[in-house]
């Protein structure tokens, strides 16, 4: 009796262990089973795949050995500062045509026609040659006084007139800064000058291209 009472209990042990086993087989097919190989090559399976290669990609697989999904690998530090400038460029763009845009709107509320932009271009460039006419003739003077002032000193050196010759020379020495002021000024506007052609030149080809006109005769 107590050996057939043996018996009973085992069989109902195994019976009770050999449920959560069957029905763990009936998941089997939903496990997942994680695949990576690290940095060193060398392969790793389970749930702490990922872990052990944590730059590498990881592949997913059920128990029976198909292929369920992948993990792509993190990004490496060069990808990601290659990602963050590609970032920064289309920002960049994006704020170079929103500048665009505004200038376009400007530029078409401000003239009517083309020839406004010309009227207003050429009579910035006659007010700057005008300062440059009044710097060279304010020149001509001055370099007339330094010529007679540079005879002057010629001839106080050959007498040796000490007084005199400072005197003078402290003259020709202002004189030059006078016209070296003026010709500065004088190649200033000139650079001026060249910058509003240029600028006036691009407002009016992007009016042009704006308005869809081919230049008009002069």
């Amino acid at each position: 009796m107590k050996l057939f009472s043996l018996l009973i209990t085992t069989i109902l042990f195994l019976a009770i262990g050999v449920a959560p086993a069957s029905a763990a087989g009936d998941s089997k097919g939903s496990s997942t089973i994680k695949k990576c190989k690290d940095a060193q090559g060398r392969w790793h399976f389970g749930d702490r795949a990922a872990d052990e290669c944590e730059r590498s990609k990881v592949i997913e697989m059920s128990t029976q050995g198909t292929k369920r999904g992948e993990i792509a690998a993190p990004p490496t530090a060069a990808e990601l500062k290659a990602q963050d400038t590609r970032a920064q460029q289309a920002e960049q763009e994006q704020q170079k045509a929103l500048e665009q845009q505004r200038r376009d709107d400007v530029l078409l509320s401000s003239y009517g026609v083309e020839q406004d932009i010309i009227y207003v271009r050429d009579r910035k460039l006659a007010q700057v040659e005008n300062a440059i006419k009044t710097s060279e003739g304010t020149l001509a003077p001055l370099r007339a006084v330094l010529k007679r002032m540079e005879d002057q000193l010629a001839d106080e050196t050959k007498r040796g007139d000490k007084a005199a010759i400072a005197q003078t020379t402290k003259s020709v020495q202002q004189t030059k800064a006078q016209i070296a002021r003026h010709e500065e000024t004088i190649a200033a506007k000139r650079v001026e000058q060249a910058t509003i052609r240029k600028q006036y030149d691009q407002e009016l080809a992007r009016y042009r291209e704006l308005k869809g006109k081919a230049p008009a005769k002069p």
